[in-house]
């Protein structure tokens, strides 16, 4: 979610407005449902590929994160001439970004942490 000019590391939490950490199943589902765990800590596999993408989502407790910043895709990671040479290595095949955490961007949520947001993928949210 490009959110003020800038990819926020908290959209690991939600992206749109969304808030991933308070969906819940339906009534007859909630069975299957699992607790948020603000203490797991995950980085996930897949992520998009175009030049600059961002790299994988991640979360973790705020004792690990204290604050997230942003996905900078202007970053030209791949520069072989430069004293030391420098190379992409966040994801196999990135041309561009890097991560930025020096100041804390928050989300459409406001989220600037990613504290309890290790749901992507679950149920609804992979159609919105």
């Amino acid at each position: 979610d490009y959110y003020n000019m800038e990819y926020p590391l908290s959209n690991a939490c939600g992206q749109l407005g969304q808030s991933y950490q308070d969906y819940h199943c339906p009534e007859h589902q909630r069975h299957m449902e699992c607790g948020v765990d603000p203490k797991m800590s995950i980085r996930a596999t897949t992520h998009a590929k175009w030049y600059g993408a961002p790299g994988p989502m991640y979360c973790g407790p705020k004792e690990e994160y204290p604050q997230t910043g942003i996905w900078d895709y202007t970053y030209a990671c791949h520069n072989p001439w430069a004293d030391p040479p420098e190379s992409c290595d966040v994801y196999e095949g990135q041309k561009a970004g890097r991560y930025d955490n020096s100041r804390a961007v928050p989300n459409r949520n406001g989220r600037t942490d990613v504290e309890g947001c290790c749901w992507w993928g679950r149920g609804v949210i992979q159609t919105t």
